[in-house]
């Protein structure tokens, strides 16, 4: 199959799984979900969905449990409104991306404030008030010359 003509397949599956997802289906286990991505096979027999779904792993694992119960009806659905030779036997995967790319970023946050934080403690051991010549206490001792000429032989 052509690259543009698969892009189009999938674009038209994806935005007809997610509406009827969204509009039909009546399942009180699948919650908020979000089709990322769909893939079609070469000769549009089987279909990968990616889902993403808001919750918790248990809420996500009933949610996944309720799409695919509800395969035949949304196939159905999909077959009905793309007009497609044969209707794709969809599979519905779990795509925990979003979850990967929060921890991440959390991780980074939290580095950073560790950064920042040893920055901080570096920098204000640096910032100690320097003395200078005009405000250094006359203590009598005169530094010493190097080359040993220091007026006592």
């Amino acid at each position: 199959m052509r690259p543009l003509r698969k892009q189009r397949i999938s674009s038209l599956l994806r935005a007809e799984i997610a509406r009827v997802i969204l509009v039909e289906l009546r399942d009180p286990r699948i919650g908020i979900v979000s089709v990322l991505s769909v893939e079609p096979t070469e000769d549009l027999k089987e279909a990968k969905v990616f889902v993403s779904i808001l919750g918790s792993e248990a809420e996500q694992r009933t949610a996944l449990r309720g799409l695919e119960a509800a395969r035949g009806f949304i196939q159905s659905h999909v077959g009905r409104e793309c007009k497609l030779r044969e209707t794709p036997l969809l599979r519905f995967i779990l795509d925990d991306s979003i979850r990967r790319q929060m921890e991440m970023e959390e991780r980074i946050r939290q580095v950073r404030a560790e950064d920042e934080a040893a920055h901080e403690e570096v920098t204000s051991a640096m910032d100690d008030p320097r003395e200078d010549a005009s405000t250094r206490e006359d203590t009598g001792d005169e530094p010493r010359a190097e080359n040993g000429a220091d007026g006592a032989e």
